[in-house]
């Protein structure tokens, strides 16, 4: 539970860092996001605009080659307009402006001048002018369609623009435009006064007979992010307390035959902005997010020259809304967006006017934002876990797999318009996933320190190795599993200890406890405890060992091995003759650290445990040198060569117990007497004495003396002459541990 809390931490710790980035807006990952969200468009592909009801009149390439060069005198753009207009557009925008007269008089004019004053008429300048000057000619058809035509203009963003007027004429210029602002604005408060919007400097006027005679007007500006990618279109500019519309919503309004709308600003800015019967979500500073279709090629075209010459398909402008833009390379400004490197403000706007109109939108709101904070802390959650938990190598691909998920999930969110972060939350991964392999390495190091320095002395190496992979099995508490106990202890240690003198009995025992210990270690097992004379083992964990029986069965021999190649030294150092005694017991029992939090062992607890101590101490009785019990030698019968030696109720126990002597391993011939003895202790329980008795004696001629034997011919020999009950099992209870 500890280390599961502190994972959690190190992800909410993550995923707070990464929200705070979030929410102070480095410029970095917004750069980022950014440029992730233009992967996505290219992701995506184009979006047909076929069947739109917005259209480009544009002055390209094509239009320059049959009319001439831009700028075109003002009676050719009038008569474009017308032909525009005479196409049955709904409302035309101009993505052109007109800031200097044009002075070029027409050879008409000349010739008309020249008729009059023959016949006696001459004409007044005005009249010529009125009649004939570009400017004028322009304005007039403007004037005359005045509710469809929307004069387009500019505003200067930065102020080096405009230091070099005075005050006074950067206040005509606003005053000259002021008619084209938002005719109602409303505040919900004084706070909302001072919500920030783009900022115009000055505007950049057409000539003063167009900006009195045009009913509408909206200015082209077409704002890029800080990386010079258009991705959003400004509707609103603030320019001296006035709040001016872009031509696009200015020419939309015109198309539904509408009044501008009106604005409603917060103190935090705009929620949306009503155009016709729909609702356009901006951000809070009036920019609309930008749905591109594709580069210049999607937008719906006609050039201007096809309509001079009548070649202009009949109809395909029909009911539209129509920017008349300039496109020629070297004539008009192109802009980098998402999908296209430079394409013509005009076919920018175009898209922008056809995402309006479709409804369509992508949209950043208060509950995408809110997602994009819960994704930040959930994934670097989900990182941590991962992470910590899991090898470095399967740990990364598990991470690698979550930012996928979650970039897909971002990636069809933006399909259905909803814009999610996607660098944030992947940056969050990114650092919790860090923080949680530095915990892991530092962690498992030193829980690697840990192990080495508690289970040098009581594990093997190669059995260290493999717990090292696996530390956190040796958290405190236990399991219950099944393994193998081993006691062993020397028989009459403390008579013998009573006639030694202290440091001859330190080295006995140091002696006996090394080679016993290292009996255990080489088949790797655990050295739980030293109690005096007797050492308590067990096998089976922290490591699984399937064979667990078997190896707590070869060590138990190998001990008995060593304490044998141990009596000349004795003999050296006047030790009395010393035999061991191991018992053994196979179970389920508990495995773990017990103790408490600032003191504990690895052991194991459990009847069965019990029950191996018991049985060590049945080895003196039967004068065996290792008993184990019937569980432990199922466990490894085709290991071993066994004797059954009894059936017993050990001390506090009501269910007897079979038990066994193990005689030496499988690969070796087995004696004769082992084959004996277990056929004469199948006939002791069958109550066939007699024939018990015959076999018991066969083998006390092969093996003078045995102990296990005498007892047992004694016993048979006792129920032939005193029958035991019906109720008799065979077993014999046992008073002592």
């Amino acid at each position: 539970m500890k280390k599961a809390l502190l994972i959690a931490l190190i992800g909410l710790v993550a995923g707070a860092v990464v929200v705070g980035l979030y929410l102070r807006g480095v410029p970095f990952l917004e750069h980022m996001e950014l440029k992730a969200r233009d992967t996505m468009f290219k992701a995506r592909g184009d979006l047909s605009m076929t069947g739109s009801k917005v259209a480009v009149v544009a002055v390209g390439e094509r239009s320059l080659d049959v009319v001439g060069r831009w700028p075109w005198p003002r009676e050719k753009t009038a008569r474009v307009i017308e032909q525009v207009l005479a196409a049955g557009v709904k409302s035309l925008g101009l993505d052109v402006g007109f800031f200097e007269p044009d002075n070029r008089v027409a050879l008409q004019a000349l010739l008309t001048m020249q008729k009059a004053a023959e016949a006696g008429r001459p004409l007044k300048l005005e009249q010529v002018i009125s009649r004939f000057h570009p400017d004028f000619v322009l304005a007039q058809t403007v004037h005359k369609n005045r509710d469809r035509v929307v004069l387009g203009y500019f505003f200067h963003t930065e102020k080096y623009q405009v230091e070099h007027l005075d005050k006074k004429e950067a206040k005509r210029r606003v005053k000259a435009v002021a008619k084209f602002a938002y005719p109602v604005v409303r505040f919900t408060s004084p706070a909302a006064m001072e919500a920030p919007f783009p900022e115009g400097h000055a505007p950049e006027n057409n000539v003063p007979i167009l900006v009195k005679t045009a009913r509408w007007g909206g200015y082209f500006n077409v704002l890029p992010d800080y990386d010079g990618v258009v991705r959003r279109l400004p509707l609103v500019i603030e320019c001296r307390g006035d709040y001016f519309p872009s031509l696009a919503i200015v020419t939309l309004s015109r198309y539904f035959n509408q009044r501008l709308p009106a604005l409603k600003i917060h103190p935090f800015g705009l929620e949306s902005i009503k155009l016709g019967p729909i609702d356009l979500p901006v951000d809070e500073q009036g920019r609309f997010l930008i749905n591109f279709r594709g580069g210049s090629a999607m937008v719906p075209v006609v050039e201007a020259s096809d309509l001079l010459t009548k070649k202009a398909p009949k109809g395909v402008l029909k009911d539209k809304a129509v920017l008349l833009t300039v496109t020629a390379a070297g004539v008009m400004d192109h802009r980098p967006m998402p999908l296209s490197a430079q394409t013509p403000g005009g076919y920018i706007m175009a898209q922008a006017m056809d995402n309006m109109l479709k409804g369509d939108f992508l949209q950043k709101t208060n509950m995408t934002r809110l997602w994009d904070l819960a994704a930040m802390v959930v994934m670097a959650l989900l990182a941590a876990l991962l992470l910590s938990l899991l090898h470095p190598l399967p740990g990364g691909f598990a991470a690698l797999g979550l930012a996928g998920a979650y970039t897909w999930v971002g990636y069809e969110a933006f399909s259905q318009g909803w814009l999610l972060s996607v660098i944030h939350p992947l940056v969050a991964i990114g650092l919790a996933g860090a923080a949680a392999v530095v915990y892991r390495y530092l962690s498992v190091e030193k829980d690697k320190k840990y192990i080495k320095k508690a289970f040098q002395f009581y594990l093997s190496p190669s059995v260290i190795a493999e717990l090292l992979k696996t530390p956190g099995g040796l958290e405190l508490g236990g399991e219950k599993r099944d393994l193998t106990v081993l006691f062993a202890d020397v028989r009459g240690f403390t008579t013998i200890s009573e006639k030694l003198e202290p440091d001859v009995l330190a080295s006995v025992l140091n002696m006996f406890m090394d080679r016993m210990s290292q009996a255990v270690l080489d088949n790797e097992g655990v050295v739980d405890k030293y109690m005096g004379d007797a050492i308590m083992a067990f096998f089976g964990a922290p490591i699984d060992q399937p064979d667990h029986a078997v190896r707590a069965c070869r060590s138990g021999l190998a001990m008995v091995a060593q304490v044998k190649a141990l009596q000349p030294e004795w003999e050296r150092l006047q030790v009395p003759p010393m035999t061991l005694g191991v018992g053994a017991n196979t179970g389920p029992m508990v495995v773990g650290n017990m103790g408490s939090s600032q003191r504990f062992d690895y052991t194991v607890i459990g009847d069965n445990v019990n029950v191996g101590s018991r049985l060590e101490g049945q080895t003196k009785e039967y004068g065996v040198d290792m008993v184990v019990s019937q569980s432990t030698m199922e466990a490894c019968a085709d290991d071993f060569h066994f004797r059954k030696l009894d059936l017993i109720r050990v001390k506090g126990k009501t269910l007897p117990v079979g038990i066994y002597e193990v005689v030496a391993e499988a690969d070796s011939p087995a004696p004769e007497w082992v084959g004996l003895a277990n056929q004469a202790f199948a006939a002791y329980l069958d109550r066939d004495f007699a024939g018990a008795v015959a076999l018991y004696e066969r083998i006390l001629e092969i093996k003078p003396g045995d102990k296990t034997s005498q007892m047992l011919l004694d016993r048979c020999q006792g129920y032939i002459a005193e029958p035991p009950g019906p109720d008799w099992d065979g077993a014999v209870t046992k008073k002592t541990k």
